[in-house]
């Protein structure tokens, strides 16, 4: 387990969890700070920019192991 969360890929998962988890609670701090909380039309920007991110995110992972399988060790 600990080979898997050390290894270059088990950082990417890592690292995309907690952008998920900073977007979550950022999520959270701005719907109770904002006067009239987070508008539809406010989170679908914010969730369909953040999904465009894990898209971008997720397309490097993918051609990283790509790589990573044709490189000779």
């Amino acid at each position: 387990m600990r080979d898997r969360l050390t290894s270059d890929l088990g950082v990417y998962a890592l690292s995309g969890l907690f952008s998920l988890v900073v977007f979550a609670f950022a999520l959270w701090i701005l719907s109770r700070t904002l006067p009239g909380g987070l508008a539809s039309r406010q989170l679908g920007g914010l969730v369909v920019g953040y999904l465009l991110f894990v898209g971008v995110y997720t397309t490097a992972w993918f051609i990283y192991t790509g790589i990573d399988s044709r490189e000779e060790v």
